[in-house]
């Protein structure tokens, strides 16, 4: 009878451990699969690699391409307004008629070009901006599920040490080196649906914590 209060303070001080341990287990979540907290991912070769991006810009280049046979016609005009000047003597009522038409030509291409040059890239910025989004997307859900926590920006291309420019941006990329941390054709395949694409390698493993 003397070892019963004993007993009982023994399992009253389990279960609280016990009861610690779920409360822990429950702020922590599930278990994470095993993986580098940290990845690096090429953006030019993921938009490259788009399955959309291309044919969506080549619709702005077919604008592009109408307005342009446009505004040929509209110069046609304009160069014929210019020829016609140079027959007529100045000063004379229909010489100033003539120069007033091609001013107002002039000007209405002028605005028209830099109208059609604002939408064309507040067009290209949005179909950019969509694609990035979307990619964002894929990255969020890929590193939610192997437990990476932080993806940074590199750029595969070797430097050409002939070119300054390119020697130049090289010594400002973010990442020096990395080994086995690249999940950009794993974002490639996500995006494309496993479709085939330029560089992605199917075989490509999972980026995986250190040993140490």
């Amino acid at each position: 009878m003397r070892r019963f209060p004993f007993r009982a303070t023994i399992v009253a001080v389990a279960l609280v451990v016990c009861l610690a341990d779920v409360e822990a287990n429950a702020q922590q979540g599930p278990p994470r699969p095993s993986g580098t907290s940290v990845a690096v991912i090429d953006l030019g070769e993921v938009f490259k690699n788009h399955p959309r991006l291309e044919s969506q810009l080549e619709g702005i280049k077919s604008q592009v391409d109408s307005f342009q046979a446009v505004l040929r016609q509209e110069q046609q005009k304009l160069q014929g307004l210019s020829d016609e000047l140079k027959t007529l003597k100045p000063g004379t009522e229909t010489y100033r008629a003539k120069e007033k038409e091609y001013a107002n030509l002039q000007a209405e291409l002028s605005v028209l070009v830099r109208q059609r040059k604002r939408e064309m890239a507040e067009q290209e910025a949005q179909i950019h901006y969509q694609a990035y989004q979307e990619i964002r997307d894929h990255v969020a859900r890929f590193c939610q599920k192997y437990g990476i926590q932080l993806v940074v920006r590199f750029d595969r291309e070797a430097i050409d040490p002939s070119n300054p420019q390119d020697v130049l941006a090289g010594l400002n990329r973010p990442v020096i080196f990395q080994n086995s941390l690249d999940i950009t054709n794993h974002i490639i395949e996500s995006l494309t649906g496993g479709a085939a694409h330029n560089t992605a390698n199917r075989n490509s493993q999972i980026p995986q914590r250190g040993s140490n």
